[in-house]
């Protein structure tokens, strides 16, 4: 398998969680009356303004996108960004727990607020260290603590590259080649 289908099938995988981001569920307040709303999951008639509606993602962000309701659950803003480098930072052994699917939720941030990009890159950058040396010593996934949905898949895809260094290294399966 050449180096390409690998990173191919890395990107599948990822795009599987990005599925799997968009299919689950999302709060939103409405922010003006409805008469009827119609859902995959089925219709809702005499919605009022104020009233709180769990959907799916994607149909979340076309409510908010049509100015019809607005998300319930706090956003990924540079507060929270600074507390969650700071406790990267401070701990330089362990992965600080992130809110669920944290990376495709800053990527939407991405895009309306530019003051958070650099202090985003250190967040990359400390848990991308951390989990490379996770992988390096072949830690079990079951023993590694607080990664998201897309880490696991890195994690995994590393864990899986560093086995198949070693057994090179070590001559194990050599016959087979």
């Amino acid at each position: 398998m050449s180096i390409q289908a690998v990173v191919d099938e890395f990107r599948r995988a990822l795009k599987r969680v990005e599925v799997e981001f968009q299919n689950s569920l999302d709060e939103v307040t409405m922010i003006r009356d409805l008469q009827k709303l119609n859902l995959p999951s089925g219709v809702i008639e005499n919605i009022r303004a104020g009233a709180n509606l769990r959907v799916y993602r994607w149909v979340a962000e076309k409510l908010v996108e049509k100015d019809l309701a607005k998300p319930v659950s706090g956003v990924i803003d540079l507060k929270l960004v600074l507390q969650l480098r700071w406790k990267e930072k401070s701990n330089q052994a362990e992965l600080q727990p992130l809110p669920d699917f944290f990376y495709l939720k800053v990527r939407e941030e991405l895009r309306e607020n530019q003051e958070i990009i650099p202090h985003l890159k250190d967040i990359y950058s400390l848990r991308l260290s951390k989990i490379m040396s996770l992988a390096a010593k072949r830690v079990p996934r079951s023993m590694v603590e607080n990664l998201t949905a897309e880490e696991k898949i890195l994690y995994e895809c590393l864990v899986s590259i560093v086995n198949a260094w070693h057994d090179f290294i070590e001559g194990v399966g050599a016959d087979e080649r």
